[in-house]
């Protein structure tokens, strides 16, 4: 692998603003881990969590609790190392799933959002014939990155959803099948959720991407979605299996457990408004943060570079 890294000082706040002093807020906010091309170096926030949880998908989540608060602001600072990396796969092969980790062969599953229908079964058939190993997810990745068109917001989250002969989504929906056809085929995959930074304008941007699992390399980046966008064949090549900008992960996966659950007698209706998934007992994902609360409240996020 060749790379280059550069250390990154985030701050991330979220602002809330109840109608009166006898709200109850919920929050629940995933943590950035260290991984492959990461490392925290320093995590930061202002309020102390009531609780710390790990989810089955590698994810750490702090739980807090805001009573009779009428106004109050959650700020986070965070030093990332981060890298853009250039993988250079010397072998094509894909190895069997059964000798992955516990946690590896959990990005397998057939579960909410990333459904394995039998339309999709039927179809992955056609587009990988007489493919072997890594050809096998180049093939795959072609196909969305070629047949899917941006598209926001989403109507209806979810892969048992989506037309095949007719694709549109954002980048959540795009990484959703790559991960989806990967997993039939018995490679691990998993939706990323974070933000993609550029150094050089001094901006950050939320985005969404997916991996697969590939021994001895790890988890590799496949973001059919940007490679879309520059409709070329370098950019093909710049977006699968690579990373070629600094970005960092809030969560993995999707289905993040909320933990304890979110009362029904408590407002939802900001997430409803910006169609993300949620129920009383779990969120599609995290990024950084989710919340609810008896009264209705008015709610600001910003995440930028220091």
């Amino acid at each position: 692998m060749e790379s280059n890294s550069k250390i990154f000082n985030l701050k991330y706040e979220a602002s809330f603003r109840s109608p009166t002093t006898n709200n109850h807020i919920k929050i629940w906010i995933a943590k950035p881990l260290t991984s492959e091309y990461q490392k925290i170096n320093s995590f930061s926030i202002s309020h102390k969590p009531k609780k710390i949880y790990k989810d089955n998908q590698g994810n750490e989540i702090l739980y807090f609790e805001l009573i009779n608060i009428k106004k109050v602001k959650i700020e986070i600072k965070i030093e990332a190392k981060l890298w853009i990396a250039k993988n250079i796969i010397k072998d094509n092969k894909i190895i069997t799933s059964k000798i992955y980790p516990k946690l590896v062969r959990r990005f397998l599953k057939n579960e909410k959002f990333l459904e394995q229908s039998n339309e999709i079964r039927n179809f992955i058939t056609i587009i990988t014939k007489d493919k072997k190993g890594l050809d096998i997810a180049k093939s795959i990745f072609d196909f969305v990155k070629e047949n899917f068109k941006y598209c926001y917001p989403v109507k209806n989250r979810g892969v048992k959803y989506l037309n095949l002969d007719k694709l549109t989504g954002d980048c959540g929906e795009y990484s959703s099948l790559f991960v989806t056809m990967c997993r039939i085929l018995k490679i691990p995959a998993k939706n990323n959720t974070g933000f993609v930074i550029f150094p050089k304008n001094n901006k950050i941007t939320e985005h969404g991407w997916a991996s697969i699992y590939l021994k001895p390399y790890g988890w590799l980046d496949m973001d059919a979605q940007y490679a879309s966008l520059e409709k070329s064949t370098v950019a093909a090549k710049k977006y699968f299996a690579q990373r070629n900008d600094y970005r960092i992960i809030f969560s993995s996966g999707f289905n993040i457990p909320l933990k304890p659950n979110i009362p029904k007698n408590f407002c939802l209706t900001y997430w409803n408004k910006k169609g993300l998934p949620l129920t009383n007992t779990s969120v599609q994902t995290l990024q950084p943060i989710i919340f609810a609360s008896k009264e209705k409240i008015k709610f600001k996020e910003n995440i930028k570079i220091i």
